[in-house]
């Protein structure tokens, strides 16, 4: 693929992204109790990258990332917002919607969105032509189900809505099927609390859990099924994610942590894509990549620009997809809320701090800790002992690169209080 696709071979984008779904709750990354046939199906047909990451454990942080390319931390959304949150996605920053819309694309999502509850916040005000879904997650109240910017459910059935958000979904692909489309389809589970509908329940060998994978791969399938009918799979690139590892239930493959962390196990997560003549059947990359990469990456693929106004921190994949590798190797920061947590450069992983931190020892004893990810993936043998010199250089970066979030942090703050109106992210790091 080239690094700017021509207007005639810029693919519909399909992106599925599920709410906690761990790094290895599908059976193309290994696991051997929960039947994912369709999703598998995408990985035989394209790509996995296995190296894949959220750009935050958690649930806001990690799809303000998504949306904009962007550090949580420049766009002012470091922390898990609720209903009652005055905060959200400023109307500063340029969405991955916006982008494909300006560039002709039709734009809808359906599902969860989680990055604020005011209508200045809503998806419709951000780039999309089209939603309907949860406004934040499925365990905070009330759930409400939204139409556009109308509520539209206050009993919602939340067993339906796996389904609900695919039906919504193909027949947006249906009704735009002559013309260049974006479907996001964020779906609320397997974020507790589980729901599932009683055609799945009781299926799978994973109990409820279980279940309600085995049930999201059932929809995830009616949606290629549609791409195909319709004569569009050679047209449409799709792609299945998560927002970040599991949380009760769920496997990390074997990977230390869980969601809430910045061990692997809570922002590494599952990604496949297919899309083909362009993507080659049965490729895998072990490229360090992050979901922010998205935007730059379809931005390429699709004929969109980006801004030049502010730091973009996502890079165009598309090479990565087709298969090569970066030309440049890059560094990748993991943070708790404004604090920076870990350092991925290579196959290099250095931790600094950690959240949460245990009570029942000195915090800080053993930390830092720096891992080979390509001998040690479950992160279990500190060598900063033996690489002095890694250590030395991959801390210097992490400082380095939390001086800039803080003055550009400070900086908003400063232009705020001098009311002039500054969105939190555009800061002095904007260029």
């Amino acid at each position: 693929m080239s690094d700017q696709a021509a207007p005639s071979t810029r693919p519909n984008v399909v992106l599925v992204v599920m709410d906690d779904l761990g790094y290895g709750d599908l059976g193309c990354m290994g696991n051997p109790i929960l039947r994912t046939p369709r999703i598998d199906s995408i990985a035989a047909n394209g790509i996995t990258l296995r190296h894949m990451y959220a750009a935050s454990s958690v649930c806001t942080p990690s799809r303000a990332a998504l949306m904009t390319g962007r550090y949580p931390q420049r766009v002012g959304l470091p922390r898990v917002l609720n209903p009652r949150d005055g905060a959200g996605l400023s109307s500063w920053e340029y969405t991955l919607p916006q982008m494909l819309r300006d560039a002709g694309y039709r734009t809808a999502m359906f599902g969860k969105w989680h990055l604020g509850c005011r209508p200045e916040h809503y998806p419709t005000r951000h780039g999309f032509d089209e939603y309907a879904g949860l406004l934040y997650s499925n365990d905070m109240h009330p759930v409400e189900l939204f139409d556009g910017e109308e509520i539209s459910a206050t009993d919602v059935d939340q067993a339906a809505l796996t389904g609900s958000y695919t039906d919504q979904a193909i027949d947006f692909i249906e009704r735009h099927a002559g013309e260049p489309f974006f479907v996001y389809v964020a779906h609320t589970m397997p974020h507790v609390p589980l729901h599932v509908t009683d055609e799945f329940r009781g299926c799978s060998a994973g109990g409820t859990y279980g279940d309600v994978v085995e049930c999201l791969d059932h929809h995830i399938g009616r949606l290629l099924d549609t791409i195909a009918d319709l004569g569009l799979a050679d047209d449409t690139i799709v792609m299945v994610t998560s927002d970040n590892g599991p949380w009760f239930e769920g496997s990390t493959g074997g990977l230390r942590g869980t969601k809430i962390h910045t061990y692997e196990g809570g922002v590494r997560v599952p990604f496949v894509a297919q899309w083909p003549g362009h993507i080659p059947a049965g490729a895998v990359s072990d490229e360090p990549v992050c979901l922010f990469d998205l935007l730059p990456t379809l931005a390429a693929l699709g004929g969109g620009e980006l801004p030049h106004d502010r730091p973009i921190d996502g890079v165009d994949i598309s090479a990565v997809l087709s298969g090569a590798s970066l030309r440049q190797p890059r560094t990748l920061y993991f943070f708790h809320w404004w604090t920076l947590n870990a350092v991925r450069s290579g196959r290099w992983k250095l931790h600094l701090d950690r959240h949460p931190r245990d009570p029942n020892r000195a915090h800080g004893r053993e930390l830092p800790q720096l891992f080979d990810l390509e001998l040690d993936p479950a992160e279990t043998y500190d060598l900063k002992d033996r690489h002095p010199d890694v250590l030395d250089q991959l801390t210097a970066r992490a400082a380095s690169f939390a001086t800039e979030i803080t003055d550009q942090q400070l900086a908003a703050e400063a232009r705020a209080a001098g009311r002039k109106s500054v969105p939190a992210g555009a800061g002095a790091g904007a260029r």
